[in-house]
Formats: structure tokens, C-alpha cells, sequence
């Protein structure tokens, strides 16, 4: 009986050990860092910033610093990041062994003492079955901090270019104004010397007016970008105030739409996500079906007076005959159904994802193109020849002036492409899940 009470301890003991967490925050640095080459910064208390390593935000902060300190200091990314613990905790709460139940019933009248210990054994067949769905939903949330991680990259890459473009059009329309009001001064003088009709000189002022309430406009949405911005980078200041590091956009040929969906069927996430869910579906049915038995192992001690103390095994055992767990087996098999159908969606919306984005970016890198190659080049030529023009009398300097607002209209043109090319190259790397430009 001793040998039997210690065997059946240590299978209990056993079963009992703890299992190993293997999807915690570095497998999440790791997944984000070999997509990006950006890893995650040691886990910091709440509103605790950190500034990683070879990042210097007084010298103007370029594309990659500026991820670096989000992935890093992110308000809600590190929020998400949280919701590790509840993986962790769903994991031991699944390798968790029920209690046994120990029964003691005292002596009444005639009645002797007459103990009993419950052990659960059906532990030892559902337990493994449980603790495999559950490391799956671990590596499920893993696998959605990653997709979380790219997400944020893209935002900041994104809000990087539109911060840029707000100060490069705060930049040209303030000059468009001035030019504007040089166009109106001379129009009233013209005025003045009877050249022009009064209303085609309140045309040029009223021109001008408006080009300088576009100038305020400007500045103002540059001030909203960059604070978004901040935000973005979870940096804490009164009067937020980024500088960036001058960035020539080159646009670079990618790889053919067929191989970069061959690449994000490979690399995205979220996919990874949709495939978990299928196995841990599966694993459930599982683990449902081992339900059905649900056995006890019972050790029960009587008293026979004069000392004498009786002890021997049982088992208690559910008889299927009413229920046989039905429901639950359904209910899986329904959620096993439900994630293959979602698999298919999330790959239909990944094709669906790279098609667009990839398309976007060859418009927006042959734009690019032609406006920095062709039209802004012949515009500043043909304001040069102008200028010349004027220096040697041909033309009025209202040709001048009309010749340069041309050229700034080129520029913020010029601007929004590079700013519109910026951001479809965050789309893209973002649609394929790792960073292909």
C-alpha cells in the first residue's frame, strides 16, 4: 500500500510540473527586429522613458531613430505588450492540477471515523490536451504583438512624412504669399498709374489675402503633425518640438507583385495568427472529447475500533449515458470551422493588401519621377530665363513673379508626391510584413 501511495504521488507531482513560457517579450523583439532590424527596449514602468542606444533627438531624428523610440517608448504598444501576463497566467492556469478532496466523517452514535482523499485522476489524460490549446493561444498573442509592433512602424513612418510634407508646405506657401504680395504692390502701383482697372488690381490683392490665410493654415497643421507625432513616439514634453533630419526620397525598384506575395504569405503575422487558431481549435476538440470520462481515484480509511484502522482504493467514474459533453465537442468543432474559413479571409485580405499597396507605390514612384526628373527642372529653367528677360528689359517683372509661383506650385507638388511616396513605402513593407524597401 505504501509502494502504491508513492507511485501514485509522484504521477501526481510529475503532472504538476510547471511548463515553460516560450513566447514571452523576447520571442516578440525577435519577430519584430528580423522583419524591421528595430528590436524592443527593456520593459520600463508606466510613463518611464527610454532612449535606445545610437538615437540622438537634439541632432534631427531620422526615419530609423524615430521607430526606435516608438517601438521603445510607445504608449499603447506597451499596453499591448501587457497583455503577455495574460498569456502567461491562461498557461499556468492550464497546467494548474485540480486540489484533491479530502472527506472527514466523525464518529456519531454506533457510526466508527471514516475518512476518504478524492484525487482527479481524469488530470492525467485532459491536462496535456489543455496545456497544448493553451501554448498555442500564448503564441497567438505573440504572433499579434508582432503584427502590433509592424503597425506602429508603419504609423510613425507614415506621420514622419506627413509632418515633413506640413513643414515643406508651410515652408512654400510662405514664400507663395510674399510673392503674391509683391504681385498685388505692383498691381496697385499699375493701378495707381491708370495701366489697370481697379478690379483687376482688387483681384490681385483679394489673391493675396488668401494666399496668406493658406501660409497660417500651414504652420497650423504642421504644429497638429508634429504633435501627433510625438504622441506617436511616446515622448513627454510641454511644447513638443521634433526636428528631422533631411531625407532625400530615392525611390528604389521592388520585386515583382507575384514574389512580395510569396513573401507576406510567408511573413506576415497575422496569418501566423489565423494558422494558430486552426491547430488550437483542433487541439480543443480534443481536449473536449477527453472530457467525456471524468474519473476519480479514491482512497478511502475506515475506523474498526480497538485501533484498527482499514484503508483501501477506488475510483469514481461518470457514467455517458445522458451527456456525453455534446455541446462543448459541437462548440468546438463550429470554432475549428470558423478559423479555417478565417485563415482564408486573412489570406484573401493579405493578396487583397500587397495588390493595392504595390500598386500605389509604382504610381506614386513613377509621379515622383516625372515631376522631380521633367516638370519642376523646366519650370526653374523658364523662371531663370525669365529673370534673364527682365535684366535686360524684355518682359515686365510681373512675368518674373508669375514665373516663380509656377515654380513653388511645381515644389508643393513635388513635395506631396515625395511625402505620398514615403507613405505607400510604409504601406508596403507594412502589406508584406517585413521590410522589403
Amino acid at each position: 500500500m505504501i509502494r502504491k501511495s508513492s507511485v501514485a504521488l509522484l504521477i501526481v507531482l510529475v503532472a504538476g510540473c510547471g511548463v515553460e513560457f516560450s513566447h514571452d517579450r523576447p520571442y516578440v523583439a525577435d519577430g519584430i527586429e528580423d522583419r524591421t532590424g528595430h528590436g524592443l527596449g527593456p520593459a520600463a514602468k508606466p510613463g518611464e522613458f527610454s532612449l535606445p542606444p545610437d538615437v540622438c533627438v537634439e541632432d534631427g531624428l531620422s526615419d530609423d531613430e524615430a521607430v526606435a523610440l516608438a517601438l521603445w517608448n510607445n504608449a499603447q504598444f506597451q499596453a499591448d505588450l501587457a497583455s503577455l501576463g495574460f498569456a502567461r497566467a491562461d498557461l499556468i492556469e492550464a497546467n494548474m492540477l485540480p486540489n484533491p478532496i479530502f472527506s472527514l466523517l466523525f464518529p456519531v452514535g454506533p457510526k466508527l471515523l471514516e475518512m476518504k482523499l478524492n484525487l482527479p485522476a481524469e488530470v492525467l489524460w485532459q491536462r496535456p490536451r489543455r496545456v497544448a490549446a493553451a501554448k498555442i493561444d500564448a503564441q497567438s498573442v505573440s504572433e499579434n504583438l508582432i503584427q502590433h509592433g509592424l503597425g506602429l512602424i508603419r504609423d510613425v513612418r507614415t506621420a514622419l512624412a506627413d509632418l515633413w510634407l506640413t513643414r515643406e508646405q508651410a515652408r512654400l506657401t510662405e514664400e507663395d504669399a510674399e510673392i503674391r504680395k509683391q504681385i498685388a504692390d505692383l498691381a496697385k502701383r499699375r493701378l495707381e498709374a491708370g495701366d489697370i482697372s481697379e478690379l483687376t488690381a482688387s483681384v490681385a490683392q483679394v489673391d493675396a489675402l488668401q494666399a496668406a490665410d493658406a501660409s497660417i493654415r500651414s504652420s497650423k497643421e504642421a504644429v497638429v503633425a508634429g504633435q501627433h507625432l510625438v504622441a506617436l513616439l511616446g515622448l513627454a514634453m510641454e511644447e513638443p518640438s521634433v526636428e528631422l533630419e533631411p531625407v532625400e526620397v530615392d525611390p528604389v525598384e521592388t520585386a515583382s507583385v507575384d514574389e512580395l506575395l510569396k513573401t507576406a504569405l510567408a511573413a506576415r503575422p497575422d496569418l501566423r495568427v489565423a494558422e494558430l487558431r486552426i491547430e488550437a481549435a483542433g487541439r480543443r476538440i480534443g481536449w473536449e472529447k477527453s472530457r467525456v470520462y471524468n474519473f476519480i481515484a479514491v482512497i478511502d480509511a475506515k475506523d474498526k475500533g480497538e485501533d484498527a484502522l482499514t484503508v483501501g482504493p477506488g475510483f469514481q467514474v461518470d457514467i455517458p449515458i445522458f451527456n456525453q459533453n455534446n455541446g462543448r465537442i459541437a462548440r468546438a468543432k463550429a470554432e475549428m470551422e470558423q478559423a479555417a474559413r478565417q485563415y482564408e479571409a486573412v489570406r484573401q485580405n493579405i493578396v487583397l493588401q500587397v495588390r493595392e499597396a504595390y500598386a500605389r507605390y509604382s504610381a506614386a514612384h513613377r509621379e515622383y519621377d516625372l515631376w522631380r526628373g521633367s516638370v519642376v527642372p523646366s519650370l526653374e529653367n523658364a523662371a531663370d530665363l525669365a529673370q534673364r528677360s527682365f535684366d535686360t528689359g524684355d518682359v515686365s517683372y510681373l512675368l518674373v513673379l508669375e514665373a516663380r509661383r509656377k515654380v513653388l506650385e511645381a515644389r508643393m507638388r513635388r513635395a506631396e508626391l515625395s511625402a505620398q511616396l514615403r507613405r505607400s513605402t510604409a504601406e508596403l513593407n507594412y502589406s508584406v510584413g517585413m521590410k522589403v524597401i
